[in-house]
């Protein structure tokens, strides 16, 4: 990457002149994460900064920054079309999103806390524009290495839905993920690494009826229970490793009804997979994972299964895997989260500068492809199956652009389309 180019993403990207972008870079290089004794265990990654932390005798306050930007295209068949209306390219902020977070020092062993607000973020409903709190919660320490975590969190279910989602492989995540697995929840959850923190367990219980005021009574809202437990069978670093993990998650029927629905891996296309709603009890999600890392290369495998109550529908199974690799032709590596049995935040081993003897950055190289299955027991919410490839570059911790290309294969009504995507992403998080 030369650095006039370097130089026209900047300006084209987030409008900086080349003495502003240089004088940034310079300031951010010298970065390191927040420690974990001072970050909650499911907080986006924090860079620690003279400037964006505060320590007093009572608290500590740590505070984060994210946002991306977003365009799509997508190139559809007629059979497409005919599916789903026609997509037009499209633009958007995904995330602007401002994270607070930190220790309370009343106690022999400080509590942690974390609040975090996004405009239009990732998961809000395309096109409206509000602010909302996507994360409100407290942990508490219990037992020797164990915490309690209250309020609204992650469910701490689902590799990709674990760990950051600015440091995943790809853009998005797997076509099927979001369809098993409720991204925020209220509730209650216990967390803990054991074995020297070759292993992590966690279970939890949640129902979201605060945040939908009357429409039922909590009973009537629907209750889900999830558990994980993942291993490191082989560890030596975080460039040298294999994780493997096991999950699983309840939900019952809020009305006797349940519905499942995913977008093709691309935020403004319309939802590619969708039941609509049908009548049905409970439903158990079984989910697999397993990675392997060795220096730059890594390999993630996921499966998810949900087998659902519903007489009606004849106990209908829905499932989704996906497998995808990585190659970092600049030689870094993602690091591992013990703590949450995840991977974690990427840090190039030589940042990029404007000037002379600067490094690249990290450059990652990519391949996926994802399989949803949808169709059974008389319901057709499709089938879809994607190959994605992209290239993304890291200039520093705090910088991303990203390039995805995909080809999806939608299967619904009997009819088998094609769409082509070509995602851009450019990130920028503190």
């Amino acid at each position: 990457m030369t650095r006039k180019i370097a130089i026209a993403i900047f300006l084209t990207v987030f409008g900086f002149s080349p003495i502003q972008a240089q004088n940034l870079l310079e300031q951010l290089n010298d970065t390191t994460m927040v420690s974990a004794e001072d970050a909650p265990t499911d907080a986006a990654p924090i860079l620690a900064k003279k400037w964006n932390q505060l320590k007093t005798k009572h608290f500590t306050l740590n505070f984060g920054v994210a946002m991306f930007l977003d365009y799509n295209t997508v190139k559809q068949d007629d059979n497409n079309i005919q599916q789903v209306e026609k997509i037009g390219s499209a633009t958007e902020f995904r995330a602007q999103r401002l994270i607070f977070s930190g220790t309370l020092l009343f106690f022999k062993r400080p509590w942690r806390y974390m609040v975090a607000a996004n405009y239009n973020g990732m998961d809000a409903p395309q096109g409206k524009e509000n602010l909302s709190v996507i994360d409100l919660n407290i942990e508490i320490p219990f037992g020797r290495s164990g915490w309690i975590t209250l309020g609204k969190q992650k469910e701490g279910v689902g590799h990709e839905y674990i760990m950051p989602g600015s440091q995943g492989m790809f853009t998005e995540r797997g076509s099927g993920a979001p369809a098993f697995v409720k991204q925020r929840n209220i509730g209650v959850r216990y967390s803990n690494s054991i074995l020297k923190n070759r292993a992590t367990y966690t279970d939890g219980v949640f129902n979201s009826w605060l945040e939908k005021g009357n429409e039922n009574s909590f009973a009537d809202n629907g209750m889900q229970y999830t558990a994980r437990v993942t291993g490191l069978p082989m560890y030596t670093a975080d460039d040298n490793f294999m994780h493997v993990g096991l999950g699983w998650r309840y939900t019952n029927a809020p009305g006797g009804k349940l519905s499942y629905k995913a977008k093709p891996e691309a935020n403004t296309a319309p939802y590619f997979i969708n039941t609509g709603s049908f009548d049905a009890s409970a439903a158990n999600t079984l989910m697999l994972e397993w990675i392997g890392v060795t220096g730059p290369f890594s390999v993630a495998a996921e499966y998810m299964n949900a087998f659902i109550s519903s007489k009606s529908h004849s106990n209908p199974d829905f499932n989704y895997w996906q497998i995808g690799g990585s190659w970092f032709i600049t030689g870094d590596h993602r690091n591992y989260n013990k703590q949450s049995g995840s991977m974690g935040k990427l840090f190039p081993k030589k940042n990029f500068k404007f000037s002379k003897g600067s490094g690249p950055g990290a450059f990652e190289l990519t391949a996926r492809y994802t399989k949803s299955n949808f169709i059974d027991g008389g319901i057709d919410g499709g089938k879809f199956g994607r190959f994605t490839t992209g290239i993304g570059w890291f200039p520093n911790a705090h910088f991303r652009y990203e390039i995805n290309y995909g080809a999806g294969k939608p299967d619904k009504n009997n009819i088998i389309g094609k769409a082509n995507f070509r995602q851009f992403r450019a990130q920028f998080e503190l």
